[in-house]
């Protein structure tokens, strides 16, 4: 069973973002704090920073002979330009204070893998741990989606206009490398916000069993590339199994508890394309949803061009409409930008 942690989380002192209100009004999602309600984190022995389920430290904030690191907005142009490539890029050093979330399960397991692959160590799967964050509570400013950040200072950095042009589908292979990156900076306490699993524990559930394609181990030590071969299977819409069904719930029940378990079952059938008003997928996560434990209707979801994640919409819908004989609400929800036809 996962680690759980439940208790009643404190505001731990933490580095929010505070763009000025220049900068602010460019920032589409931070904004209007539209934030995942889910986002993942993937944790193994030599990831940098520190990871628990207490707390998120970034590497700049463990140095001891470091300085308490600056909210990123209050440093010069250039010079945050250059630490934010420098992240992005995965070329931190002791200056780094940014730690890295992702909305997509599917990018969050496939980087696991490669991580045991690739990862000159080799950690072990069961060292390999997925981190579920709920990120409801948490203090506006917290979290900044990497397309803002990256839209924050790409006039002063030729690197992050690249790194724009390539999460927004505009180089000339038309390919576009987005998988729901999200910011934190300092120290953030989680206590009390998330559970987590091991990638072996997965595994052992029968994570291979329900999703094949990520059992090949001739490319674990792909990556992003991977990925995008992955979401090509959201060209076609096979039919859903019961197998399926009941081994995605019995994953996500075998690896977390109560208020987990509906968001991530859901999570495991979004791995690819399914019709999601499939009637067992509806009636058997309908049967075990608890509304006094999870409002659906409150669940945000950023679909922007990540298809698995615009699956999970879907799905959630289709049971928010069996218990509640409606559509989730865009006007009471509208970051949730469902295509629900």
């Amino acid at each position: 069973m996962a680690s759980t942690s439940d208790s009643v989380p404190t505001v731990a002192t933490q580095t929010l973002f505070r763009p000025n209100p220049f900068q602010k009004v460019h920032l589409r999602s931070f904004a209007s704090n539209q934030i995942p309600t889910y986002l993942f984190r993937l944790v193994a022995p030599d990831t940098d920073g520190s990871t628990s389920t207490s707390a998120v430290t970034s590497r700049a904030l463990m140095d001891s002979e470091s300085n308490h690191p600056e909210d990123i907005f209050r440093l010069g142009q250039a010079e945050a330009a250059a630490l934010v490539y420098e992240h992005l890029d995965w070329k931190c050093d002791d200056r780094c204070n940014f730690m890295s979330w992702t909305s997509s399960l599917l990018f969050a397991l496939q980087y696991g893998l490669f991580r045991h692959r690739k990862v000159r160590s080799k950690p072990d799967l069961s060292e390999i741990l997925l981190f579920i964050l709920d990120t409801r509570g948490f203090p506006e400013g917290t979290f900044i989606k990497d397309l803002d950040i990256i839209d924050a200072f790409k006039k002063h950095s030729d690197e992050l206009r690249s790194f724009s042009a390539l999460r927004r589908r505009e180089t000339r292979s038309n390919r576009q490398f987005y998988f729901g990156e999200y910011l934190t900076q300092g120290e953030l306490n989680i206590q009390g916000k998330c559970a987590t699993v091991s990638l072996q524990q997965m595994i052992d559930h029968g994570l291979f069993d329900l999703y094949p394609r990520l059992r090949n181990q001739d490319k674990w030590n792909l990556l992003a590339i991977r990925v995008l071969e992955l979401r090509e299977d959201f060209a076609q819409l096979p039919s859903t199994t019961p197998f399926e069904v009941r081994k995605a719930i019995e994953i996500a029940q075998g690896c977390f508890t109560n208020r987990w378990i509906v968001p991530f079952a859901a999570m495991l059938l979004s791995l690819k394309a399914r019709d999601p008003n499939d009637a067992e997928i509806v009636a058997r996560l309908s049967e075990i949803n608890s509304p006094e434990e999870l409002d659906l209707q409150k669940i945000q979801i950023d679909v922007y061009d990540l298809p698995e994640v615009r699956q999970f919409a879907r799905i959630i819908n289709s049971v928010h409409r069996e218990s509640k004989d409606s559509d989730i609400s865009l006007l009471l929800n509208p970051f949730t930008r469902l295509d629900i036809e």
